[in-house]
């Protein structure tokens, strides 16, 4: 198993696997809208919609995993303690790597990443659930993330030469220092 997987083994019913979706739907969402602002700020049009479609897709799966958390009681997990390694979810992209000349190709591998370790998450979920109806809502999760990676494989297809080029800053920052 991935590091996004390996604590997966402690979800064991259908509420606690609901908050960890729902955290992890909310926090994706999220960081793909925060990501789409700063390349539409820095004009990178192209990378944005990629970004602005992923966000929402995440909207929407977010939408449907609160309709199935009505009528839940849900654990409350402090951010700590959610079963995936790290700080954040592992679909959260990482702002540290993302840059304002981020080429397209660059920006599909970061999402298709995540997009992946999110996949992965679930699949562990389901590998390592002794519940059946958790392995089913798990498999169900991971086969969602696997359509959004089917997307990014498709972008990536589709990408040129030019889409492998961060775009050039005459005028860069400088240092404060």
């Amino acid at each position: 198993m991935s590091d996004s997987t390996s604590k997966s083994v402690a979800i064991a019913t259908v509420p606690e696997l609901l908050a960890h979706a729902l955290a992890m739907e909310t926090e994706a969402a999220e960081r793909y809208g925060e990501l789409a602002v700063q390349m539409e700020i820095h004009r990178k049009t192209a990378v944005a919609a990629i970004f602005r479609r992923l966000e929402s897709a995440e909207k929407k799966h977010l939408a449907e995993i609160t309709e199935m958390c009505r009528n839940v009681e849900l654990p409350h997990y402090a951010p700590w303690d959610f079963k995936w390694t790290g700080a954040e979810s592992p679909e959260a992209i990482d702002t540290g790597r993302v840059h304002y000349q981020l080429s397209v190709r660059e920006a599909i591998l970061l999402a298709y990443e995540h997009e992946r370790k999110a996949a992965e998450f679930y699949a562990g979920v389901a590998e390592s659930a002794q519940a059946a109806d958790v392995k089913e809502m798990a498999r169900q999760f991971a086969a969602e993330e696997q359509e959004h990676i089917g997307w990014l494989e498709a972008w990536l297809a589709k990408c040129g030469p030019a889409d492998a080029i961060a775009t050039e800053d005459p005028d860069p920052p400088m240092s404060q220092e």
